[in-house]
């Protein structure tokens, strides 16, 4: 843990509270446009997120598909530690669907904003309330385990919030997910609408929080301070839109500024996020916390010879805390830290003038370098983007010409 002030408030919950890892990457993760994983894929992302020490695995959405039913049930046959649940609706047939794979655990969602009940459900409050507790007594009635989540939340009427958790509550629903759907919260009021919750109801409490503002991550440690002890996340930061909160990130900030014991092996992080970029095709920035290339590459001379000296005056987290190593590379920023330090690795020396020349060709070299590997990089992933993490317009007119055919249309 960090060396900081931390306000008395949040050391009682420190004192007092586990966090629990809460795994969205094989069902809202899956969502980020273009991505699609294999049975192979979810199960050995499961496995190692499992070893890691991830609480709960969300598996998926049963109703989806015969392949996302498929890979829930390999992966509930994988004997994993962790609890293993799925994402249903408060229809029946999406909660027959999860009793149908033996699930135990489910994760029962309803909008509670009314902009949503308006537009995308087209129902009342009353009525959002009366088929959602229908949706838990179904699921209690079959032996099932319940989680209800608030879609929405923060865009809701929080009295009218409080009334439906009461309701799922009374109805057997065993833990309360809030979520900032459409990322409208700050930190500060997360944390406020966490404490007034945490404190009226007797259950344990989860955040779900989205990436508009590029604000998740600060949005998911705030409502673990105010109470929440559930985050749910997804590595790499995966998700419709602009993502959700990065499982990486999250649980090094709640770990090393805040102190709290996630239960995670932090030593796994990097290889679990790399694992996700290979198998999800959405490739890291060079700047990604935790797991982007630069994260523990030095260049500059203040920083190069400042690591050298004592790597911790410009690394809040040491590498091999995260499974990291640390490197140094040669560029326009160099100083003679580096030259000295890859001389001294071959056993050779310079003069300093004889240093000040290597470096006058290094930058003079790197200013020189042409843009076009950028713009042919910048190019092919423009490419990709579109035919790969999308699907080629070309082709969708293909399958349309042949489907429409097939029913005797010109």
């Amino acid at each position: 843990m960090l060396n900081l002030k931390i306000p008395p408030t949040i050391r009682t919950i420190m004192a007092r509270k586990r966090i629990f890892i809460w795994d969205e990457t094989l069902r809202g993760g899956e969502q980020t446009p273009g991505v699609v994983f294999t049975v192979k894929d979810k199960m050995e992302i499961a496995e190692a997120l499992d070893d890691a020490g991830v609480a709960v695995i969300d598996a998926g959405f049963p109703i989806m598909s015969e392949g996302e039913r498929d890979a829930i049930k390999s992966i509930l046959g994988m004997g994993l530690k962790a609890e293993v649940g799925v994402t249903v609706r408060h229809l029946k047939s999406d909660i027959d669907a999860a009793i149908a794979l033996d699930v135990e655990n489910i994760y029962l969602f309803h909008t509670t904003s009314d902009l949503h009940l308006k537009h995308k459900d087209g129902v009342s409050r009353e009525e959002a309330v009366k088929r959602t507790m229908e949706g838990i007594d179904y699921a209690i009635e079959h032996g099932l385990n319940v989680t209800f989540i608030s879609e929405d939340t923060m865009r809701s009427d929080l009295n009218y919030v409080e009334d439906f958790v009461s309701k799922a509550i009374e109805h057997g629903a065993k833990r309360i997910i809030l979520c900032d759907t459409s990322s409208v919260a700050s930190p500060e009021r997360i944390k406020e609408v966490f404490e007034r919750f945490t404190s009226k109801f007797n259950v344990p409490f989860g955040v779900h929080c989205h990436n508009d503002f590029g604000m998740a991550v600060a949005n998911t440690v705030s409502a673990v301070a105010g109470g929440a002890i559930y985050p749910t996340l997804a590595v790499n930061s995966l998700g419709d839109g602009s993502g959700n909160a990065a499982l990486e990130e999250v649980v090094m900030a709640l770990e090393k500024i805040y102190g709290f014991d996630t239960g995670m092996d932090t030593t796994k992080l990097y290889s679990i996020s790399k694992l996700v970029e290979e198998r999800s095709g959405c490739y890291l920035s060079p700047q990604k916390p935790i797991s982007g290339l630069n994260s523990y590459r030095h260049e500059s001379e203040v920083h190069v010879s400042g690591v050298l000296k004592y790597p911790e005056v410009y690394e809040p987290i040491k590498p091999e805390e995260v499974g990291r190593k640390r490197e140094f590379v040669i560029g326009k920023h160099s100083g003679p830290s580096i030259i000295k330090l890859k001389l001294g690795e071959k056993g050779m020396d310079a003069s300093d003038e004889e240093i000040s020349e290597i470096l006058r060709k290094i930058k003079a070299e790197k200013e020189g370098m042409s843009k076009e590997p950028i713009r042919m990089m910048l190019k092919e992933l423009e490419r990709y983007g579109k035919e790969v993490l999308g699907f080629p317009e070309e082709r969708f007119w293909e399958i349309v010409r042949e489907v429409l055919n097939d029913r005797g249309n010109p």
